[in-house]
């Protein structure tokens, strides 16, 4: 649907519910219709009104598009124009069967297209066409002939204020990158400092470098050139062997055997050595 339909019957519908939650939303509709209409006048004042302020050489080169460019063109402003008014009672008139499917079913409950054509006021129906039109006509005159006031406005507190806010989307966009880009970024940096550049660093390769580098370090301060060092670590190995033996066996008699040797090896071989 094109033109009013797209918009304006949508707003009338809201409105013919005549519930408190449809009022709120034409009013809230409306007024959003109305930055809509603005937003589109600011465009043609700019593109066709104002004076220039791009670089002449852009003008100089500027033309009409070429007849290919032209023709959809026309094509699309006649349809956004006259197709939502000719297929009305094919998209929205009651009882059609276009839609066989019920693509665009509406339940006899919630049938609200006589309330929106027949109850609702005709202020009601002009007002979305009333503010978007004043509110353009009003736009264009202040920028046209009152500008220094504009800039005057803008320029104090109140109206940098009301720029501010306006021009941050109702400082959405300040909230969200204060409060949740910020707080993500920071979550994502220490989460990166924590993972990538911590745990996997030490799990992964400089931890694995460091560990080698460590390791080696030890063994080379065992290696310290005496008999008597190295008979010592051949007894621990022993009796570590011994005790896996042990605890394999579960025998006690061995065990205390064991020790007995190698203790008695150990004092043979610390006499030997005085």
């Amino acid at each position: 649907m094109t033109g009013f339909y797209s918009k304006d019957f949508i707003l009338e519908s809201s409105y013919g519910q005549f519930y408190l939650s449809g009022t709120v939303v034409y009013f809230v509709a409306t007024i959003g219709a109305m930055f809509t209409t603005l937003y589109s006048a600011k465009v043609l004042y700019l593109t066709f009104l104002t004076n220039p302020n791009g670089p002449l050489f852009s003008y100089r080169i500027a033309h009409e598009g070429d007849l290919f460019l032209t023709i959809p063109l026309i094509i699309l402003s006649i349809f956004s124009i006259f197709f939502g008014y000719i297929t009305k009672d094919i998209f929205i008139g009651l009882g059609t069967g276009f839609f066989v499917d019920n693509s665009l079913f509406i339940h006899p409950s919630h049938e609200i297209m006589l309330d929106t054509e027949f109850a609702v006021p005709t202020l009601f129906k002009l007002l979305p066409f009333v503010f978007t039109v004043s509110l353009s006509i009003i736009s264009v005159l202040l920028s046209e002939f009152l500008p220094k006031l504009l800039i005057n406005f803008k320029y104090s507190k109140l109206g940098y204020n009301i720029f501010s806010f306006f021009n941050q989307r109702f400082y959405i966009e300040l909230f969200y990158n204060k409060y949740i880009v910020e707080g993500v970024l920071k979550l994502g940096g220490q989460t990166t400092k924590s993972l990538d550049k911590g745990s996997v660093e030490l799990i992964g390769p400089y931890g694995l470098e460091k560990g080698l580098v460590a390791l080696s370090t030890s063994l080379g301060r065992l290696s310290t050139g005496v008999i008597t060092t190295y008979a010592l670590y051949i007894l621990i190995g022993l009796m570590f062997y011994i005790t896996l033996v042990y605890f394999s066996y579960n025998d006690n008699n061995l065990f205390i055997l064991v020790i007995f040797t190698l203790f008695a090896l150990l004092n043979n071989n610390l006499s030997s050595t005085k």
